[in-house]
């Protein structure tokens, strides 16, 4: 059977497979295990169909609770779906970042850093969810609370830093029609959007250089989520989720 990374669920843009990784223990990551996505209130009823049909069965939703009312999420509500959902905001809406914007990498270690508690309910909500099935996982875009997440998931496993980077740096080439779209609609604001952009753009040394704080601070991504919390149980957990075993 032929595998895809890219999953086009119409509606969204930036859903991924994370199987199909190598990882120092000599197997690739489980195709089917966990899929990263943008909002998936955006997908059509075909959209919807498919992410049924591929085997869903917990959502963990990361986005602002202000982000959740207004585009709600439609697994929230128990039904016939039978999906597990998880509403767990990365950020703190009440200790929100500071707007003295640096970097992106910048950004993504002080959310580590910071939101240790809610980091470590997100990583405990994949650990724990059921067996069958896979686990998606979205913000808004997919690309920066989901990047996060994603490339501690991956760490878990071992997967080589310089391969988290590419799935990361991959959503800029999901995303590209929906900011070509972005400027199209909006030519008075064409240099002010590109300029943002460039800030915002997922780049292969924006996630290395978040792994390297995790390195450098904690001793590496296992370190860190024993620091915020996580048991070897928990950990163990991931591990037989993303390599279907426990190495």
């Amino acid at each position: 059977m032929e595998r895809r990374r890219i999953l086009a669920w119409e509606g969204c843009l930036n859903i991924r497979d994370l199987g199909g990784y190598p990882t120092a223990y000599g197997v690739q990551t489980r195709w089917g295990a966990v899929v990263r996505a943008d909002t998936v209130s955006k997908l059509t009823m075909a959209g919807h169909a498919a992410l049924l049909a591929y085997g869903v069965r917990t959502i963990v939703d990361l986005r602002l609770p202000h982000e959740v009312e207004a585009k709600p999420n439609p697994y929230a509500m128990p039904g016939e779906h039978g999906i597990a959902y998880h509403h767990i905001s990365m950020i703190d809406p009440a200790e929100f970042p500071p707007k003295d914007f640096t970097t992106l990498a910048d950004n993504y270690k002080m959310m580590l850093d910071r939101y240790t508690d809610r980091v470590a309910s997100i990583i405990h909500a994949i650990a724990h969810a059921s067996p069958k099935g896979a686990v998606l996982l979205h913000c808004v875009g997919g690309k920066d609370r989901t990047g996060i997440a994603v490339a501690l998931l991956l760490g878990a496993v071992r997967v080589p830093y310089d391969v988290i980077a590419a799935d990361y740096a991959l959503t800029a080439e999901c995303l590209r029609p929906e900011w070509e779209e972005t400027l199209r609609h909006n030519p008075e604001r064409r240099q002010e959007i590109e300029r943002e952009l460039e800030v915002m753009m997922p780049r292969v040394e924006v996630m290395l250089e978040l792994l390297d704080h995790l390195d450098r601070r904690y001793g590496g991504v296992d370190p860190y989520l024993r620091h915020i919390g996580l048991t070897d149980l928990e950990l163990e957990l991931i591990r037989a989720r993303l390599l279907g075993y426990v190495p």
